[in-house]
């Protein structure tokens, strides 16, 4: 009897129903967000226009406007892209000949679905013998003619850097992550708190924390990349092909670093605030919520590859997201000045709005032991105003 009770005095301790289900909750939210992402992101990207000289019936192609032109019409087509086509397509000599301004990532999408096109029109016109049926298993060639030099090159180049890029974003919030949640925890199990609330206020305590965390997850990124860099340099070196010179201007690379810094002020906020409000790290189901900051990246990783599209201009402009989808989009694409500044005043107000916020749960949190506050008091806390002792 006696193990029994100690065992469901054990069992109660650490758990907690209410944040259980909120966790359920959140997972299964994740869940079913995951699951419409594709429909929402394919219903947000371009439809981009695609000019095809050809007298057989144009393909539908999810994303694209195909229209069908005469064959003597592809001239005056040519001289129409980049203001009324996105992209021309010719058959040439059994062959997809598509002319584009400039190479760009939805090319790779529509590329195979042409040459299953132009496969089916050829299995159409044959007459299947044993030697036919060979041929019909071979799929066209396909050449993408660029206007621009070098455009091919570049486009492989940027992917390069936005990926890395976003791998140093990723190690940036991690760092935040442990950095905040294991001294803001530690802090208040050893009871330091009562000390440092005499010398200091919280408000003090908390921008000084996101500060130095903020500029020391920057510094793991920077030598981090700087890490990379050189060895990619050895690498070039060691083969004979000379330094290797990043495709990113220097106002690009300012650009990178200001909206990083702002993001990364801005993820240290909700961080810091939030783990004042869990009392013991090792069985507080609250944890999970720090793991938040990290959608943003998740969202724009999966929107990275079509940085022409309106996903990424929605992504680029949302204060929550635009520390990463900025800069990835930069690297990618030509951005119109005020659609940076717009977005560089939306973070800047967005990072006051939440420091602020943070600050107040902060207060709240930091004075507690023994016990979280509740959803609800934690939600008035973060949203409107400030809690009296």
């Amino acid at each position: 009897m006696n193990l029994w009770t100690i065992a469901v005095f054990e069992f109660q301790r650490y758990f907690k129903w209410k944040q259980e289900l909120i966790s359920a909750g959140i997972l299964v939210t994740f869940l079913v967000l995951s699951a419409i992402w594709p429909v929402l992101e394919a219903w947000l990207d371009n439809d981009y226009k695609v000019a095809l000289v050809s007298s057989a019936a144009a393909p539908k192609i999810s994303g694209f406007t195909i229209s069908q032109i005469p064959d003597n019409s592809a001239e005056t087509a040519l001289s129409g892209l980049g203001d009324v086509w996105d992209l021309v397509v010719q058959v040439k000599d059994d062959k997809l000949v598509m002319t584009a301004e400039s190479s760009a990532s939805w090319q790779d999408k529509i590329t195979p679905e042409l040459q299953n096109w132009l496969q089916k029109q050829r299995i159409n016109q044959l007459p299947l013998s044993a030697e036919q049926k060979a041929i019909v298993n071979i799929q066209p060639d396909a050449e993408l003619v660029f206007l621009k030099k070098d455009s091919a090159k570049q486009n492989k180049e940027q992917k390069i850097v936005s990926g890395g890029l976003l791998l140093l974003m990723a190690i940036g919030v991690f760092s935040g992550f442990g950095f905040m949640f294991t001294a803001i925890t530690t802090e208040k199990q050893q009871r330091v708190t009562e000390q440092l609330l005499t010398l200091i206020s919280t408000k003090e305590w908390i921008d000084g924390k996101i500060l130095g965390i903020s500029l020391f997850c920057l510094k793991s990124m920077i030598t981090t990349g700087l890490f990379f860099y050189i060895m990619i340099q050895a690498i070039a070196l060691a083969k004979g092909n000379g330094l290797y010179v990043l495709p990113i201007t220097v106002l690009e690379l300012a650009s990178t670093l200001i909206f990083v810094s702002l993001g990364l002020l801005l993820i240290n906020s909700f961080m810091a605030g939030f783990a004042a409000t869990i009392d013991d790290p090792n069985h507080s189901s609250r944890s999970i919520m720090m793991f938040l900051p990290t959608v943003p990246l998740g969202v724009v990783f999966s929107a990275m590859d079509n940085a022409e599209g309106t996903l990424m201009h929605v992504l680029s402009l949302f204060p929550l997201t635009s520390f990463a989808a900025m800069p990835m989009r930069m690297a990618s694409v030509s951005v119109p000045w005020w659609e940076w500044i717009l977005s560089l005043i939306l973070l800047i107000a967005c990072l006051f709005w939440l420091k602020n916020a943070a600050s107040r749960v902060f207060e709240l949190g930091i004075r507690m032991y023994g016990k979280e506050p509740e959803w609800s008091l934690l939600m008035k806390t973060f949203l409107f105003a400030r809690v009296k002792d």
